[in-house]
């Protein structure tokens, strides 16, 4: 009886043991999943400020027709994803990463210094169904960059813009929403748009796009400038200016002064045809007067 105890007791302990291992490699095998090799390495990195060169990827999810780009440092559909039918991340997924939405271009940004960026997918072309707010809606538009997240404090984003089909989107904060699970593999990403989080972030329920949503933003904290890092303003047709009386004025005097140099030539041209006429005359009467006299 005294064994079995010992053996019922030992057996118990075993277990316990068996099940404190567990809870504690639990947290690293999650992270495994979440999070690439690509990714840890990004997140362990010194935060450089001096010559700064990374990466912002736009993001977007819509639930209900499962339509996605998701973040770069996913393994399965990420920037090396594993699971992507193409094996080409710079696309839109939907049915599960089993198909592409054709047509439609993604431009991710490179951050090398202190400026304004932009990500973006563009020619959507009605491609993607309209959010209903509830059975369909968007669900995550963001910017995930291979920034480590020690750089928050330092580095700062700003002037955060949602433009969707050419037109900006007014946000619920001036802020973005620092994503937290971003932020415990140890990388910076910010969401404009986030229902799974709607204490920290309250997002649109209803986004409507036909064909373009972007996401503009400000860096600064870096050591360095990117003169190239602007966003191009549409320029717009110089509009022709009236013509001014002073011109008017102008343009009237040397009109009055070619009239009366005009009349002056034909007045001169005139005289010295009267003239050229009675000389004519005279020399006539002269010689018809000579002519008389002699036959006298």
């Amino acid at each position: 009886m005294r064994k079995s105890l010992r053996k019922l007791i030992a057996g118990v302990a075993t277990c316990s043991l068996a099940l404190a291992l567990a809870a504690t490699i639990m947290p690293d095998v999650a992270e495994a999943v979440d999070c690439s090799k690509a990714g840890k390495k990004a997140a362990k990195a010194e935060l450089n400020l001096d010559t700064p060169e990374y990466h912002a990827y736009f993001g977007f999810q819509q639930t209900g027709s499962w339509t996605y780009r998701d973040a770069w440092y996913n393994p399965a559909s990420g920037l090396d994803g594993t699971s992507l039918s193409t094996g080409d991340y710079n696309t839109l997924f939907t049915d599960g990463g089993n198909a592409t939405v054709d047509g439609v271009t993604i431009t991710d940004a490179v951050i090398k210094g202190n400026g304004t960026y932009s990500v973006s997918m563009t020619g959507i072309n009605g491609a993607i169904p309209a959010d209903d707010g509830a059975d369909i809606k968007t669900s995550l538009v963001y910017v995930s960059t291979d920034i480590p997240s020690s750089a928050i404090g330092t580095l700062s984003f700003t002037d955060v813009k949602l433009i969707v089909d050419g037109n900006e989107i007014a946000l619920p904060s001036p802020e973005p929403y620092v994503n937290a699970d971003a932020q415990e593999l140890g990388l910076y990403q910010f969401d404009l748009v986030n229902t799974y989080h709607p204490e920290a972030y309250t997002s649109p329920s209803i986004l409507a796009m036909n064909d373009s949503v972007e996401i503009q933003f400000t860096v600064s904290g870096f050591n360095a400038d990117n003169p190239d890092a602007v966003v191009a303003e549409p320029t717009e047709e110089p509009t022709p200016e009236p013509a001014s009386s002073d011109t008017s004025s102008a343009t009237s005097d040397t009109d009055s002064t070619s009239s009366t140099d005009n009349n002056k030539e034909d007045s001169g041209s005139s005289t010295t045809t009267i003239v050229i006429v009675v000389v004519v005359i005279v020399v006539i009467a002269g010689a018809a007067f000579f002519l008389m006299k002699k036959k006298k």
